[in-house]
């Protein structure tokens, strides 16, 4: 089938990049936030340093002197220090953590937690966590439009999006894990809106507590179950008699999430003292003043401008009531709700990044739209190939533009009109002269 080569030649394409890139080799891996989510792992099972650090760092250290080895450190109300970031993350990492951990214990080889094999084995096991994300949109898709479509829409999701950076060169980020926990939100949704059963009640609720575990912030997603197919009165008075007819399965699907989501405030408790604990106390929102313009254009990080293809989703909300009418709903409320926020925060950029980082949660809802888009434009020969020729068009900037933030010709942080321009067809940089 066409979006089953569509997702091998995703996958084949990003096996060759991270092996391209190897920063396992060069200890490029478990820096700045990868470090931070992975030290409760490393500081809990090897070096019994939970509260303090000390030992974490001075191994954190040896493999990068260059960096701060207690970045992700805050302190806590009882003079320990936590983790700056939620512990989510540690549980997605954990398979890689003692897959390496058993292996370099059984061959002798270095078992600190930051040797190489450890690195490799992140990189390896978040990439699969991007790529079954992929797999689970491409079965959501393959519900509503034919495998055209399908195929068309997987690779502009995996190859003309961010998604594939944040996939390959920095898969150990939580943006795939994110796109993954999203894509099984949606696929769950639709799963247990159809039937109520007790299954699918149960793994949203583990879905809801993940999400919010790895980022408090994508608890907004449970507008997805709470909106999905909410198209008229007589839906909204139906869908009311449904979930009181199965109230038992909503307790279940809130106490499991609940159940999740307190996994952190006993850690700080337990660690900290606090059952509460700001771990951000110098960033913050500002609500008045959203980056909205900045967010879509701006050259720094704009998303339209690095993510062009995201301009066709937009455009496809509107006919996306002919194929998928129950995601607009959802996407009318969330997608300016999850536009506000993101760029109401004080570093609307998200520091070193590629594009809009943490607009990848929204990917797989955005692919209904983006699928509605081609569908439509597959009834006529003139424009099927003008929007094929779009996509080719976004794919070879995504992935040239990908190159370039890898091999830093694309600024992280700071790029602007003029830099982007004077370095727009730059593979490698120039020789000094």
């Amino acid at each position: 089938m066409k979006s089953l080569a569509s997702y091998l030649l995703i996958v084949a394409l990003a096996l060759l990049t991270v092996f391209q890139a190897r920063k396992w080799d060069a200890h490029d891996v478990l820096i700045w936030d990868m470090a931070g989510y992975y030290q409760y792992l490393s500081s809990h099972f090897i070096y019994d340093d939970v509260g303090d650090g000390t030992y974490t760092a001075a191994v954190r250290a040896q493999y990068r002197p260059d960096l701060d080895s207690r970045y992700g450190l805050v302190p806590a109300p009882n003079g320990r220090q936590v983790m700056k970031y939620s512990l989510g993350m540690s549980l997605f990492y954990a398979p890689a953590f003692f897959l390496a951990h058993g292996i370099a214990t059984a061959s002798g080889a270095v078992n600190d937690g930051y040797s190489p094999l450890y690195q490799k084995s992140l990189v390896l096991v978040c990439l699969s966590y991007a790529m079954l994300g992929l797999w689970l949109l491409r079965i959501v898709l393959r519900r509503f439009f034919d495998d055209t479509t399908v195929a068309l829409t997987v690779l502009a999701v995996g190859l003309a999006t961010n998604f594939f950076c944040y996939a390959t060169y920095e898969s150990p980020m939580s943006h795939g894990i994110l796109f993954l926990l999203n894509a099984t939100l949606l696929l769950l949704t639709i799963r247990w809106l159809a039937a109520f059963r007790w299954r699918d009640a149960a793994w949203l609720g583990v879905v809801l507590g993940l999400l919010g575990l790895v980022r408090v912030t994508e608890l907004w997603m449970v507008l997805v179950p709470a909106l999905w197919g909410l198209t008229s009165w007589m839906a909204v008075r139906e869908r009311a008699r449904q979930l009181w007819q199965h109230r038992a399965q909503i307790a279940l699907v809130a106490g499991v999430a609940g159940a999740l989501l307190l996994l952190q405030p006993w850690f700080w408790h337990s660690v900290g003292g606090a059952w509460f604990i700001d771990s951000y106390p110098n960033e913050k929102f500002d609500f008045r003043h959203p980056h909205l313009l900045d967010g879509l254009f701006n050259p720094r990080k704009g998303w339209l401008i690095y993510t062009p293809i995201m301009g066709l989703a937009l455009l496809g909300i509107g006919v996306l009531r002919r194929q998928v009418r129950a995601a607009l709903p959802v996407l009318l409320l969330l997608l300016p709700l999850v536009l506000y926020v993101t760029w109401s925060w004080w570093d609307w950029g998200y520091g070193g990044s590629f594009s809009q980082r943490p607009l990848i949660s929204l990917y797989p809802l955005l692919a209904l739209p983006l699928a509605s888009v081609f569908d439509r434009c597959r009834r006529s020969y003139v424009s099927l190939y003008g929007v094929a020729f779009v996509l080719l068009l976004c794919i070879v900037l995504n992935l040239t533009q990908t190159w370039q933030y890898y091999r830093g010709i694309l600024h992280c942080c700071d790029t602007t009109w003029a830099m982007y321009k004077d370095h727009f067809f730059w593979l490698e940089w120039p020789p000094a002269k």
